[in-house]
């Protein structure tokens, strides 16, 4: 009777997850750099090595143009970051920025005489980081880059494959000074910590942020002073420094970098959440031949507990449970992002759609993501998805079931959102 509790707890050290210095996304039944990912880009790299003619041109701005053709990224949504916070830190500068262009499925960056960096996802996988190498001519290679995992995989990813948007103090050759502060942003953040590093067109009123300044540090004092590169709202970057190069030409639209910043949070949400759940029922089917039980006997409330915790973190990111409410009057962007982002919107029987902005006070009209129809949420796993919209439904209730984590949703907004789920989105009802 003494050797049967050792031996159970000599198999649960070998269970998936369990006290094991390998990064979870590693472990069975993930193996994330084991595995050959499926996703946007492996499709076109694909068709490119059957013969496809896809990304050939004369210079990186053309194959990227192509590159965002083909994923379907719209180029309005660039917005430039001149901080040397990149893998190809060498190459950025505030006088040749690295572009990042998004949709609601694909991340691409790109940098001046540089390589392209994409992120796509996988089913099993989430997040898949790429760097095309495109400086061989009109061949491009295909590299699976893992040391991206370095920085995109570790604590500051909560330890899943993950993006990050940040907010540092950067020197006039774009180097951050990491002892000044830094900021890791997303809807939650207050304006006033947004943006350093980054060049920002738009207006945000009375609103400050970080966005177009340098920073200097006296040799002496070590005391830090900023620089502003424009002193009013700024419209075009157009003289700050060479914008030719660049597919949106100057602009860096202040309403896709807020864009940006929340789908970075609720992807981040998504793939974590799709992850932890293929491991928990791994986990579970692991456990029941164990012991030896029922292929259908019910899951432990410890694993049932990690699958609704994934779910409820999921939901609150979706309605926007802890979005930082814009002061004075809102932002103005530039329109031809807000109806490039629109293109592809879903609407319902009233017109209304998750991709409706407000852009005061809040950035939606309607505080539930549009990346409730995106892949990474269709990639949950059913077990978790099951469990994520009992969440958005009890959320949802009018009138209120007593959750003060959504008091910030009022009756007549509950009931719109529900409507244009009804709607849009076939799966919610059932």
């Amino acid at each position: 009777m003494k050797k049967f509790p050792l031996l159970v707890f000599i198999v649960y050290l070998n269970l998936p997850g369990v006290y094991s210095q390998e990064p979870a996304y590693e472990q069975a039944p993930i193996l994330y750099s084991e595995s050959e990912p499926v996703t946007r880009l492996t499709k076109i790299r694909d068709r490119i090595e059957q013969g496809e003619d896809l990304l050939s041109g004369a210079t990186g701005q053309e194959k990227l143009g192509k590159l965002l053709t083909l994923l379907e990224v719209p180029l309005e949504s660039q917005v430039l970051v001149y901080s040397k916070t990149s893998a190809q830190n060498s190459l950025i500068a505030p006088e040749h920025p690295r572009a990042i262009y998004f949709s609601d499925n694909a991340y691409v960056g790109w940098v001046q005489n540089g390589n392209i960096e994409v992120i796509t996802f996988d089913k099993k996988l989430g997040m898949v980081f790429h760097l095309l190498d495109i400086t061989q001519g009109n061949k491009v290679k295909f590299i699976r880059d893992q040391s991206c995992l370095n920085c995109h995989g570790e604590s500051s990813t909560n330890n899943w494959p993950g993006i990050m948007v940040r907010s540092v103090f950067p020197q006039k050759n774009g180097q951050p000074l990491y002892h000044a502060g830094t900021y890791r942003t997303d809807h939650s953040s207050p304006l006033e910590e947004r943006w350093g590093g980054w060049y920002v067109t738009g207006d945000s009123g009375k609103q400050s942020h970080l966005g177009n300044i340098l920073a200097q540090e006296d040799a002496g004092t070590r005391k830090v002073t900023y620089q502003p590169m424009a002193l009013a709202a700024v419209k075009s970057l157009d003289g700050l420094f060479p914008t030719e190069p660049y597919l949106a030409g100057g602009s860096s639209d202040m309403v896709a970098l807020m864009i940006l910043e929340h789908q970075v949070s609720v992807h981040n949400a998504l793939v974590e959440g799709n992850l932890a759940a293929r491991q928990t029922l791994y986990r579970h089917i692991k456990m029941k031949e164990v012991f030896g039980e029922a292929p259908d006997s019910p899951m432990s409330e410890s694993n049932q507990s990690v699958l609704d915790s994934q779910a409820e973190r999921i939901a609150g990111k979706l309605l926007f449970a802890d979005e930082q409410i814009m002061k004075d009057a809102g932002v103005e962007g530039a329109v031809a992002f807000q109806q490039a982002f629109a293109r592809n919107a879903r609407f319902n029987r009233d017109r209304r759609s998750l991709k409706d902005l407000r852009l005061y006070e809040r950035l939606f009209k309607y505080r539930c993501s549009y990346l409730i129809d995106s892949e990474a949420f269709h990639h949950l796993p059913q077990e978790l998805k099951i469990r994520v919209w009992a969440k958005l439904s009890a959320a949802l209730a009018v009138p209120a079931r007593g959750d003060s984590k959504y008091q910030h949703l009022s009756d007549s907004e509950k009931v719109r959102i529900t409507e244009i789920l009804e709607d849009t989105i076939p799966t919610f009802s059932k």
